[in-house]
């Protein structure tokens, strides 16, 4: 099944296609499963490449734990437990395709922290990262196969905490043009 959510802002028209990815947006604060919330991501042709079969992401996802905050705005994953965390207030308002995108983006890191690889490593700018850089290719990567023009792809990189000096860092990284 194919979900298809038209969202109209000004001078703006998306056309969403997310083959069958779903969210709970009303949950409580504290600790549920992953799978509990987000569902319909077995599809996902970009997230099969990530971990090589449905089994083996369907396996992650469904043991992986899902803090949700009362605090903060985003989706972020832990350093130190490997547990995914979502402001509440984001799992409740956030656009559904830069929701989806970020699910996307974090479970690549999910991959990474159950490899042994260092997501937070202070050595390199949080744009020169290569954990990063990999994250967000996969995510733009799945954008782009949503339907996402580049325009589109930058208004979703421009709610991420990156001036604008390393946002043309990022997009020069990961292959974003802006239209001119």
């Amino acid at each position: 099944m194919i979900l298809i959510l038209l969202i109209a802002e000004p001078n703006f028209l998306l056309v969403l296609r997310v083959s069958g990815f779903r969210t709970r947006r009303q949950v409580h604060v504290g600790e549920h499963r992953f799978s509990d919330v987000f569902t319909g991501l077995d599809d996902s042709p970009t997230l099969l490449r990530v971990f090589g079969t449905k089994t083996s992401m369907s396996k992650i996802t469904r043991h992986l734990k899902l803090k949700v905050e009362g605090f903060d705005w985003g989706l972020w994953l832990e350093r130190d437990t490997g547990t995914v965390c979502i402001s509440r207030r984001y799992l409740e308002s956030a656009r559904l395709n830069f929701l989806y995108l970020d699910v996307v983006h974090v479970l690549v890191h999910v991959k990474q922290f159950l490899e042994g690889r260092d997501l937070y490593d202070q050595a390199f700018e949080y744009v020169d990262r290569p954990t990063e850089l990999e994250a967000y290719r996969y995510t733009i990567d799945e954008a782009r196969r949503m339907g996402m023009n580049e325009d589109e792809i930058l208004r979703y990189l421009r709610v991420d905490s990156v001036d604008d000096s390393e946002l043309g860092k990022l997009m020069e990284r990961i292959g974003v043009r802006a239209r001119r």
